[in-house]
């Protein structure tokens, strides 16, 4: 007789996982405590996620993906009628509704994992965003204003404020007003490149 897989199990399962991850890091997560907290053994759970690498990868991915689709869709801007900041305030504040704790683990729990580098990604593909915009800028200007190389510093500074938004401010709602206000602290300054 076969059994068939129950979905609110895989959902305790991944629940439990998450919150090891959120813990301890991939590093020093135990698929002996996720399974016991999850009421199950560790060969039941092994039916559901071949290890604590796939386990990982169900939390994480999806944060990862929407926020790469977020920095890298920098092309779709809105009509002259849209209020981009508003947009960008609502795209970061809705991953940090949704995603919260997985970001978290994403970015400060995935060392030992082929997401470790992740970070340093949505990093570098900020700072190609930001260089687009300072190249725009300069042509407009007629004379090199900022250097490519300015784009790195500034990229990686946007969004280690914003891991830190995420990190210490975990109502969503404060979280929302933080990002909105630290959006338009950027938004003022960057306002001539958009």
């Amino acid at each position: 007789m076969v059994q068939v897989l129950k979905e609110e199990l895989r959902q305790a399962i991944v629940q439990h996982a998450q919150d090891e991850f959120a813990q301890h890091g991939f590093a020093d997560a135990s698929i002996k405590r996720i399974a016991a907290n999850a009421g199950i053994s560790v060969g039941n759970l092994y039916r559901y996620f071949p290890g604590k690498e796939a386990l990982f990868d169900s939390i994480v991915s999806p944060v990862l993906r929407e926020l790469e689709m977020l920095i890298g869709n920098h092309d779709n801007h809105p009509d002259e009628t849209g209020d981009i900041f508003e947009l960008v305030v609502h795209a970061l504040a809705g991953i940090v509704e949704k995603y919260r704790s997985p970001l978290l683990i994403l970015i400060d729990g995935s060392k030992g994992t082929r997401f470790e580098t992740a970070a340093a990604n949505f990093h570098r593909v900020m700072a190609d965003n930001v260089a687009e915009h300072l190249a725009i800028y300069n042509g407009k200007q007629g004379r090199t204003v900022f250097e490519r190389q300015a784009a790195w510093p500034v990229s990686v500074a946007f969004m280690q404020g914003y891991f830190e938004i995420v990190r210490h401010h975990q109502d969503p709602e404060d979280c929302k007003r933080m990002v909105g206000q630290y959006v338009s602290f950027w938004y003022q300054g960057l306002r001539a490149f958009l």
